[in-house]
């Protein structure tokens, strides 16, 4: 598999989606991964889905790069196991996008509009790189025009983390019951949101979101398409 280059348009959106599969979500296992499905699934008929590429990265003691490919192609796989190296994944990941994003804009001309997230569940644990090296690797993708959003997952960690690192957009999903939804419909829909601005949405990332009111069960929209099973097996 390699990075996807054949936009045909002149708009273009790319997103990398760093999710944190380290030991500690080991009972969200199912949930991140239905979440991930329906995220993917949202797509299918979204009119700006050609000019989107995603990469679905993880992170537990290494970090696990994915490439990037169109949004209809997303990877939903989802395993866990290890620790948190949170800073030396925001470095590696970091600068895999920021090599993307170069050759992108060379082939194309165009300078796409770029999203760095990064869900995260608990503080750096076995880290290869400090504070200040993911601090510096946040800087220089907010200094490129980028938007970087910081999803403090769970109570161990808290959105002040990412706003420490400098991240634009930060927000905390405390409630770990309501990951499924938060992935597959808040997400999704701050994404889209993204990808139709003219601007980059920047702290407003999810000005739209309604996290709090779904920490009581699952949307209408998202609790259908889970009981509908026949999608989930195409995928």
């Amino acid at each position: 598999m390699t990075n996807y280059t054949d936009f045909s348009s002149d708009k273009i959106d790319i997103f990398m989606l760093l999710i944190d599969n380290s030991g500690s979500m080991r009972y969200q296992k199912k949930d991140v991964k239905k979440g991930l499905e329906l995220f993917k699934k949202s797509f299918e008929d979204f009119p700006e889905a050609n000019s989107i590429a995603i990469s679905k990265s993880t992170f537990n003691s290494e970090v696990h790069l994915g490439e990037f490919q169109p949004i209809i192609e997303f990877d939903t796989s989802y395993k866990v196991e290890g620790f948190t190296a949170l800073h030396y994944s925001i470095v590696e990941a970091s600068k895999h996008l920021r090599d993307y994003v170069k050759k992108i804009t060379k082939k194309t001309g165009v300078i796409p509009k770029v999203t760095f997230i990064l869900f995260s569940d608990g503080f750096p644990e076995n880290d290869r790189c400090s504070e200040s090296e993911g601090r510096k690797a946040i800087e220089q993708l907010n200094c490129s025009g980028a938007t970087t959003v910081f999803i403090a997952f769970g109570d161990a960690i808290t959105s002040d983390f990412g706003k420490r690192l400098g991240f634009s957009s930060t927000i905390d999903v405390v409630d770990r019951s309501i990951v499924t939804n938060f992935l597959g419909v808040e997400l999704s829909k701050s994404c889209k949101e993204q990808s139709m601005s003219l601007k980059p949405l920047g702290e407003n990332f999810f000005s739209k979101a309604n996290v709090h009111s779904s920490s009581y069960g699952y949307s209408q929209t998202a609790e259908q398409a889970l009981e509908d099973d026949s999608w989930i097996n195409d995928i």
